[in-house]
């Protein structure tokens, strides 16, 4: 029987992975989480999933995405102090991180890597998806180009980190630090542009 129920749980969770349709993905994750609830993977699924199955077509509010707490570092022009100390702080106090971070054998690497991976879906929905970041000619931009107007907005992100006051000093550094590779990642290593507009101050600070 615990055989069965094990594979049932990866079923589930091997599904939810392939879903794209949220809802669906909610409901197949929720299934394996009945089945093994203590399974770190399942686990890490829905807080990355976060409220995004309760997005409407008729709403669709980008609160609900689960990277979107960015924003606040961004655009802190666009919320209020109150919005910007709730979203801050749900990036390390989420009681599912929480629950993953209980549940995993090393919870320093599982924040670095779930800091890492909310950095990458950021980057890639709302800075290279922004088209005011991104002037193009017929929708073609070259590389070079390309890079050095993502590196604005992505040197707004880590300085406004910086200055969150609702983050402690290592989370600002923890926070910065991960955002700074995966954009490093996301641009294969060209980051001339991100490093010049932050300035060595600010680098230095990245952990």
């Amino acid at each position: 029987m615990k055989e069965m129920a094990v594979s049932s749980q990866e079923t589930y969770l091997a599904l939810a992975r392939k879903e794209k349709n949220p809802v669906k993905k909610q409901v197949l994750l929720a299934q394996a989480e009945r089945i093994a609830p203590d399974d770190l993977a399942v686990q890490k699924e829905l807080l990355m999933l976060g409220d995004l199955y309760r997005r409407d077509g008729k709403n669709p509010d980008p609160r609900l995405i689960k990277c979107y707490l960015f924003h606040i570092f961004e655009h802190p022009e666009s919320h209020d102090e109150q919005e910007q100390e709730h979203m801050a702080r749900e990036i390390f106090d989420h009681p599912r991180l929480q629950r993953c971070l209980a549940l995993s054998p090393a919870p320093q690497e599982f924040m670095k890597e779930y800091l890492h991976d909310l950095s990458d879906a950021y980057i890639e929905m709302f800075i290279r998806n922004e088209r005011a970041h991104v002037p193009s000619l017929f929708g073609f931009v070259p590389p070079r180009r390309l890079v050095k107007f993502l590196s604005l907005p992505a040197a707004d992100v880590i300085r406004n980190i910086f200055l969150c006051p609702f983050l402690a000093e290592n989370e600002q550094s923890l926070l910065a630090g991960a955002f700074y590779r995966a954009f490093y990642q996301y641009v294969n290593g060209h980051t001339e542009n991100l490093d010049e507009a932050l300035g060595e101050e600010i680098r230095a600070l990245i952990q």
